[in-house]
């Protein structure tokens, strides 16, 4: 999927990020996703959702934080947005962290629980 079709067709303000992890040209983010912002969401449905966002191909990595991204501890999204092939996500906890990198394709991964 292109970065520009994520943006648009996920609401991620306010889901957490667990894990994020830059390897080998992919920056990868387990994100326990509000399901409850998503324009499909009806009552009943899981409010939560955990999701693996792989942005495959990224480069120009940055990582601006008082803390390492090793130190991610359930920090909220506060904006994820994408411009001329930049993706932007600003994450907040105590202090605000700021991760961009350039990126045009990703890969999501919706894990299934036990419980669901």
């Amino acid at each position: 999927m292109l970065v520009t079709e994520l943006v648009k067709k996920i609401n991620f303000n306010d889901s957490c990020v667990n894990e994020l992890i830059c390897a080998n040209g992919t920056v990868i983010l387990d994100i326990d996703l509000c399901m409850w912002k998503q324009r499909e969401y009806q009552d009943g449905d899981p409010e939560l959702k955990e999701v693996i966002l792989k942005f495959l191909n990224s480069t120009r990595y940055n990582w601006d934080s008082e803390k390492t991204e090793k130190d991610i501890d359930y920090d909220s999204i506060v904006d994820i947005t994408y411009k001329e092939s930049i993706v932007k996500i600003v994450l907040e906890d105590e202090d605000v962290s700021i991760l961009t990198f350039e990126c045009s394709e990703v890969q999501i991964d919706w894990i299934v629980s036990s419980h669901e």
